[in-house]
């Protein structure tokens, strides 16, 4: 049975590399096989680090490519660094994902941030100061609920009515994080970070193989219990013909005959807009008609998702890149899945292989 070993969640990482920077450990060890992103904001940390330490350091110009995470959390982030100066920046595409939301809450406790472009829109050039972090800030219905997530990692009091199991897995996260200095944490093995669990949202990729070629493959580090919002593809991909059998190592997913084709699935993504792409290609090659609500953030992702899948365009979008090759599209760009799963080519050829 093949057995593939995923990249470790990036929604965890990301958040446990903020948490150290704000508290003042050292950031975990990373690799060259961790998600891109991971790397970016490690990277963008570390250099941050020294500019602090530094007083002949010119303003420290970070470009975060097309991380949105990095962009949000760094503006955070950076917002509470008093008396350092930083330009955040990054490819076209980050200038036409917006951030007003966040900046507006950040401004509402006191941050000073500038627009460098477009109002709304990154580049930022943001001033560090003390914040009225005690200030309550409301963001209701969240263009992206990394927004929240950046105000709450930085301790701020911050209220939404968005329940998005990103913003659980934030506090969970800090609340973990505050309850001692050797707890012991199911998310990421410590406070440290010896253990991350795997990543949920890459999984999909091969719960899209499984329907499409059939199979069973074991995938080590995934979470029966996971805060991660995207262990919801296990229960989608059950009506699609894969069931997910759990193990003390992880999961195990197969193949299963269809006793009905459903002739329509329908499904809310506002909770895990990442697994769209598996999902919509998986259920186009079946002949599924997919229903799908909750798609309003797509067109704001690394691509507009809903016109990619519809076109079956990467457009430099590392999930379009993955969900089009399991569903046997031609892919002009691969060097985009590296941003996270670097990885992903070589797994899928030692499964053609096999």
């Amino acid at each position: 049975m093949p057995r593939i070993e995923l990249p470790i969640s990036k929604s965890i990482a990301n958040r446990l590399l903020i948490l150290q920077a704000i508290h003042g450990d050292g950031l975990m060890t990373v690799s060259a096989d961790l998600p891109e992103d991971v790397l970016i904001l490690h990277n963008a940390l570390t250099a941050l680090r020294t500019f602090k330490t530094s007083k002949t350091l010119p303003t420290p110009h970070i470009n975060v490519g097309n991380c949105g995470t990095a962009m949000r959390f760094l503006t955070a982030y950076c917002a509470q660094l008093e008396g350092q100066t930083t330009i955040l920046d990054g490819v076209e595409r980050m200038h036409h994902r917006p951030i007003g939301q966040l900046v507006d809450a950040l401004r509402k406790i006191g941050a000073d941030i500038e627009y460098l472009g477009e109002e709304g829109f990154p580049p930022l050039r943001i001033k560090g100061c003390i914040l009225d972090k005690h200030r309550i800030v409301t963001i209701n219905n969240p263009q992206s609920t990394q927004f929240v997530s950046a105000l709450l990692l930085i301790g701020a009091n911050v209220h939404t009515d968005s329940t998005s199991p990103y913003i659980t897995l934030t506090r969970e996260m800090i609340k973990q994080w505050g309850d001692a200095a050797e707890y012991t944490s199911p998310l990421i093995g410590g406070v440290g970070g010896g253990f991350i669990e795997k990543d949920w949202s890459s999984a999909a990729f091969w719960y899209e193989y499984v329907a499409l070629h059939g199979g069973e493959i074991t995938l080590p580090g995934l979470c029966r219990n996971s805060l991660q919002g995207d262990k919801v593809v296990a229960d989608i991909f059950a009506t699609l013909g894969v069931q997910t059998y759990y193990t003390t190592d992880g999961v195990v997913i197969s193949s299963s005959p269809l006793h009905h084709t459903p002739y329509t699935l329908h499904h809310d993504f506002v909770a895990c807009p990442d697994l769209y792409p598996a999902v919509a290609l998986t259920c186009e090659r079946l002949g599924i008609q997919l229903h799908a609500t909750g798609v309003e953030s797509l067109p704001l992702k690394e691509s507009d998702r809903l016109r990619a899948v519809a076109e079956h365009r990467t457009d430099a979008d590392h999930r379009m890149a993955m969900a089009l090759l399991i569903a046997g599209y031609e892919v002009d760009d691969t060097a985009c899945i590296s941003k996270s799963y670097p990885c992903f080519l070589d797994h899928l050829r030692q499964l053609y292989e096999k």
